[in-house]
């Protein structure tokens, strides 16, 4: 059985993932396509997102439509940051003879090299890439990968469908209450309607200075290495690049570690900071000053 992954936060799923996965169903003779939303995607922005339950839900119902689309819960019940290479490896001690394949944007190959293991990726699946139309084709050298790596990868790299549209327009759109035909399926506008999904923007968490004498009682538990390394966790899982780490300990007085990491863009490097203070912040470590 050939098996192609699509994962992504489908927040909501358009007719754009929609196209690029029937192109996949026939340009690779693919038996079965199963979208895969994460449980967590770090590169949110300012727009109220759905649950997880409501992505689900939405996925089933512009997918009911092909009987070779499947829907996979395997993420979300997962729980935390979604790692490609776990979910690869998942999938192959599960269906051990299945020619899988994963579905990817240009903006995630080019993010690629700083993935959690990539090699591996390439390794356990064909790493199918969807280039937008008019987008260049990056050069070998672009991808700070091996040589014979980045090859393999550019050659598997196809035009997706002239379809424009993306989820944060849509987001955008229906937090105006703007009209969603020709960008989501019927069934899938309704429901966003039904429930009024992405209506009002969610405020972002406020932080304020612990009062004299007080400290949050996870800090206790989290040195500043510690620390560091939950940041780089952090900002690896939200496809950050070329990620550096700088022990300044004793050479700086104000603090232990620089962190240096690369955008994409200016929207993609926003959504790092994001990332970085939403997860500190579940896990009691407040974010004191946030410029930029």
């Amino acid at each position: 059985m050939k098996t192609a992954l699509y994962g992504g936060s489908f927040d909501p799923p358009h007719l754009g993932h929609l196209a690029i996965a029937r192109q996949v169903l026939e340009r690779f003779a693919v038996d079965r396509l199963v979208f895969l939303p994460a449980s967590h995607s770090p590169l949110k922005e300012g727009l109220p997102n759905a649950t997880d339950a409501q992505r689900l839900e939405m996925l089933r119902l512009a997918t009911a439509d092909e009987s070779r689309f499947a829907v996979s819960e395997f993420e979300l019940k997962k729980g935390g940051i979604s790692y490609t290479v776990d979910t690869l490896r998942a999938w192959r001690r599960q269906e051990p003879d299945t020619n899988l394949l994963f579905i990817a944007g240009m903006d995630s190959l080019l993010t690629l090299h700083a993935w959690r293991e990539p090699l591996e990726i390439v390794r356990l699946c064909t790493f199918v890439t969807f280039r937008r139309p008019g987008f260049p084709l990056p050069s070998p050298d672009e991808l700070k990968l091996p040589p014979d790596v980045a090859r393999q990868l550019l050659a598997q790299v196809i035009d997706g469908p002239l379809v424009d549209v993306s989820s944060s327009n849509i987001r955008e759109r229906a937090a105006h209450g703007d009209s969603l035909v020709g960008l989501v399926p019927t069934s899938v506008a309704d429901y966003i309607a039904t429930n009024h999904l992405y209506k009002t923007r969610n405020p972002e968490p406020e932080t304020r200075n612990p009062k004299p004498g007080t400290r949050n009682p996870e800090l206790r538990t989290m040195n500043s290495q510690e620390l560091a390394n939950k940041i780089i966790e952090i900002l690896d899982a939200a496809k950050g690049a070329d990620i550096k780490c700088y022990d300044v300990r004793g050479k700086s007085p104000i603090t232990d570690f620089n962190i240096l990491v690369t955008g994409l863009s200016s929207p993609h490097l926003r959504a790092l900071v994001s990332a970085v203070r939403s997860e500190l912040s579940k896990a009691g470590v407040p974010s004191y000053r946030h410029t930029g």
